[in-house]
């Protein structure tokens, strides 16, 4: 490939750090430790690009998802997988992931995981998080995971598995623009993606989404 192909090509400085001298207007860099790029106005460092669903993350503490909406309750089916966007203003850990039960399912469980982002949509599986039982009401939680995630779209997917009743989990009324219909709806709430009959582990991908709906709402621990 000729020379000619990168004459205007421009590198920036992969740092650890903002830098620690006073900046300048106009200067950029690359915060390899968060995965973000960095420029400077005349006051000093910001963080330039898209910045996600989770703009500014709190180190060790849960952040909300969706994060916004009144509260509400959703219904959980049975096997249906919601799966609901995150994506993180920077590179960052999940430690722990948790959800609210507000109508408890004696001998159901709920199941968390992650996914990747494929064209939009779930992809292929990062991680199956395993099942916590559902037979009392309040957050019901899985921690001590160690799970690096970029700035960019994922999926956190929550799954009912058995009971023979009702399960009720929290939720919040809203609508996420990440999250999209094949044909016009207007009026509803949709703010996860969903596919059903997945009774057991985590599928390897999450295939073909059912639709778009009012899903239940997850807390995540982020270092």
């Amino acid at each position: 490939m000729s020379a000619r192909r990168f004459a205007h090509l421009a590198r920036l400085l992969g740092l650890g750090a903002d830098p620690a001298v006073t900046t300048d207007a106009g200067d950029l860099w690359w915060r390899t430790d968060l995965s973000q790029l960095h420029g400077a106005d005349a006051t000093g460092p910001v963080p330039l690009g898209p910045t996600g669903n989770a703009p500014v993350i709190r180190s060790g503490a849960w952040h909300g998802f969706p994060a916004y909406g009144a509260n509400t309750a959703a219904n959980v089916p049975d096997g249906r997988l919601f799966a609901i966007p995150f994506w993180p203003g920077r590179s960052a850990t999940v430690t722990g992931i948790a959800a609210n039960v507000t109508l408890a399912l004696v001998g159901g469980n709920i199941r968390f995981g992650l996914y990747a982002n494929a064209g939009a949509v779930p992809g292929s599986l990062v991680a199956d998080w395993g099942t916590v039982a559902t037979g009392v009401t309040g957050i019901r939680s899985v921690t001590g995971l160690s799970v690096a995630v970029r700035p960019v779209l994922h999926w956190l997917v929550v799954a009912r598995q058995g009971g023979l009743l009702n399960l009720g989990l929290s939720s919040r009324a809203s609508w996420d623009p990440l999250t999209a219909e094949a044909t016009p709806t207007i009026g509803a709430d949709l703010n996860a993606y969903y596919r059903d009959g997945v009774t057991g582990a985590l599928p390897a991908s999450y295939g073909a989404v059912a639709g778009s709906i009012q899903g239940p709402s997850l807390s995540v621990q982020l270092t």
